[in-house]
Order: structure tokens, then sequence, then C-alpha cells
């Protein structure tokens, strides 16, 4: 059946009171989502094998990237594949792991999202999603005692190079027609905004996203979610969930330690959502972007996040101090971590005076789950009743768990329709 044919028979909705909803997966987006359900008045379960909040959600960038509306599936983005991949210190990398999956289907497929109508059809999508997300974090946040961890003071995009009106009027104008509010700092320094003296020195011109956010500990952000979930009613089990299986009235979630049963189940395992949903005949093109970051303890003099365009990295004031992240190796299962990522991000800090040399720090690494459009699944299965999905969302898994967690919330109650552009079935 055709997402176009999905469209025209909706799911039915699970009311509350009707039985357990199992929610596979304690990241940001399946933590915020078990809170949505919870307080729709449903009976939920929240199963992890680690604590909630320890997988990719942890070492994000605290960045609510509200600016980032076209998804990174486009033209634009391949043409700059071949020059990212040539430099030895650039953000991006292809391990050896990665190639048999690129080589199944995903290549392809991102391919096909990339051509001027699908993107403009994903850029759409997203933008719809972006729209909302400050509102939907806010609302989502009443009441968990975590609402001064969501931060919208903007966010700085810098350069160092020599003379970069060039390339600020063009990003300036690149926002502008999208409709992202920015700001040009001008060419006078004495007007910029306040930045540390080493950073000041070091910066030639930049630019303010005035409508971007931050959070100031994902994790604990997260944990705030929980506790909020617990209070409500909400159940957490510890568990690795392998396989689900259905006799069409319920489900069986088989782990290593025996049979967890449920009356509905919602996917929101990140890059692991296909071990589950595939053996039940649905293709999710999952890949792994692992991403890395260095943490410096202390105060960094900075009050929100700066981007240095010049080294594609993002630096973060957090409560435990500056969390500097960058880099996207697409990497198979078995890929180790790149030890010479974490290295490379110490030297960008020490080099704009953000970190002393030999100074403390701490660093992770984590897995983003990206499906080739760039789009997350946010649907209802057609052909399982009781089952739901809620992931890949790529490098914007903060950004949207709540918006998501509305939607699947008004998917699960019926209130809204799945769109087809983020349904389960659109690979298969």
């Amino acid at each position: 059946m055709s997402a176009a044919d999905n469209s025209r028979n909706p799911p039915m909705p699970f009311r509350p009171g009707a039985g357990t909803i199992a929610v596979v997966g304690a990241g940001v987006v399946g933590t915020a989502t078990a809170l949505a359900l919870v307080r729709d008045g449903h009976e939920v379960v929240l199963i992890d094998r680690d604590e909630p909040g320890r997988g990719c959600s942890y070492g994000n960038a605290g960045h609510i990237a509200t600016e980032q509306l076209l998804p990174l599936a486009s033209f634009a983005t391949l043409r700059r594949v071949p020059r990212l991949l040539l430099n030895p210190k650039g953000p991006l990398g292809i391990r050896k792991g990665a190639l048999p999956i690129l080589a199944r289907g995903w290549a392809k497929d991102f391919l096909a999202a990339c051509l001027p109508r699908a993107h403009a059809q994903g850029t759409a999508i997203l933008s719809g999603l972006i729209e909302t997300v400050v509102q939907d974090w806010r609302g989502l946040l009443v009441g968990t005692g975590a609402e001064a961890r969501f931060q919208t003071r903007g966010h700085h995009s810098v350069w160092e190079s020599a003379a970069p009106e060039a390339a600020i009027a063009a990003s300036v104008a690149a926002a502008q027609a999208l409709g992202v509010p920015v700001t040009n700092w001008g060419s006078r320094p004495e007007d910029w905004p306040a930045l540390p003296e080493a950073l000041r020195h070091r910066v030639t011109g930049g630019m303010t996203y005035t409508g971007t956010g931050h959070v100031n500990d994902p994790f604990g952000l997260t944990q705030d979610l929980v506790a909020s979930f617990l209070a409500r009613g909400g159940r957490i089990e510890k568990a690795d969930v392998q396989s689900l299986e259905t006799d069409g009235a319920g489900w069986r979630l088989r782990h290593g330690g025996g049979v967890m049963t449920a009356d509905a189940v919602l996917v929101a395992l990140g890059v692991d959502s296909g071990t589950l949903l595939e053996p039940l005949g649905y293709r999710v093109p999952m890949i792994a972007e692992r991403g890395y970051h260095v943490v410096v303890p202390g105060d960094s003099g900075l009050d929100r996040p700066v981007v240095f365009e010049d080294r594609t990295v993002i630096v973060t004031p957090m409560a435990m101090g500056l969390r500097a992240t960058s880099f996207t190796d697409f990497n198979g299962p078995d890929d180790a971590p790149d030890p010479r990522r974490p290295a490379l991000l110490r030297h960008h800090l020490r080099e704009v005076g953000l970190m002393a040399p030999g100074g403390d720090s701490s660093e992770w690494t984590g897995c983003r789950p990206s499906l080739p459009d760039y789009l997350p699944m946010l649907d209802a299965s057609r052909r399982h009743r009781g089952l739901y999905a809620a992931c890949g969302h790529q490098h914007l898994g903060l950004t949207l768990a709540a918006v998501s967690a509305r939607r699947m919330a008004d998917i699960v109650a019926g209130r809204t329709r799945p769109d087809p552009a983020m349904a389960l079935d659109r690979f298969s």
C-alpha cells in the first residue's frame, strides 16, 4: 500500500483506558512523547536498556535550531561532499562500516530526496515542524521544573577569515529569504555583541540569529521530563527490547530477560529503530551519524551558543561548562569512534582562546539516527494495529522533540492524521 493510499485509511485512535502503551527508547524524543501521552491520560511504560537520556540525547550541542529549515538532503549538500571528504580535518567522514549501508539503498534514497521537487516538499515539511518548536517546548516544560533550562537568547555565527563580508552577506541573505530573523554585526567591532576578550581578538565579523535557543543541560532536561512522567503515573522498565510480535490484539516485546506485553508500542529507539520495525515489513534505511563533543568546565564568558563558520564547530555554554561539538562520521554498527576528533575539538578551543593549554576537559561520542530524506518518521501503522514510530530525527532530535511529542499524542488520539511524507512505509 502506498503512502497516498494510507492517507485515505487513517489508523484507529487509541483511547485512554484502552490499555498500556510501551514507548521503546528513552532518549529526549521518546521521553518527551511518553510524557505527552501520559498527560493525555494513557497508561504508559517507557523502556530502554540504559538510563533515560544516556544515549544520543546526552551529548548534543544543546542548540534549538529553529533556523535549520532546509533538509540536508539537497544538491547543495551533495556539491560540498567531495571537498569535505578530501579535508582530513574536515567535519565529514565515512567509515568502512557505513559503506554497505550506503550501498544497500541509503545513498540512492538520499539522491532521490535531493531532487528539486522532493527537496521542496522536504523543506515544507521540516519548516512546518520547526514553526512551533519554541511554543511546543514551552508547553511541554510547564510544571516540570525544567523551564529555566530552555533559553531563547539566539546564537551567534562568527568568521575568522581576513575578509568575511561577502560570506556574512550571503548568509544573512539566505536566512532572510527563509524568513529566519538575523542581524548583521556590521564592520565596527565596538558595535559587536559582548564576547570573551581572547575570542573577540580572533573574530573578524559575525551575525546573530535572534529566534533560536539552547538548553543548558540536555541530560538534565531529559531527567526532568522523566521525573514529571513518573509523577503523573508513568512507569520505567530497563530492558533491551530485541523484537516485537503481535497477534493483532496486543504486543509482545522480547528482550534478554524475557517478554513484556503491551496493548500498543511506540518505537523511538534512534539508530536501532530499524531492528524492531524491519522484521515487521517496514524498510527503515537508518544510518548512524557519529558526533563528538568536548566539555571544558568553568565559566566561558558566553551567554549563548557560537558557531565558528570557518571551523564548522559550535560551542554552547552549559551548566557543566562550555560544550564544543562538531563532526559527522557516517558509521556502521561496528565502527569505533575516531580518537582524532575530540583532539581536534580541543585544538580548535585552544586556538580561539576558550580552553587553556593543558586545561581540563572531558569528551563524549554518540550516533545521530538519520534517514535519507532527513525527515523523521512520525506515524501510526495501517498494517499493524497499535504500532507507532517517532524516530529518525537526525541532527534535530532535541529541537524537534517537543513538537514530535505533541504530534504523536495527537496521532495516537486520532486528533490529527499522520503526514504521508513522514510515514513508516515511505521507503518500502
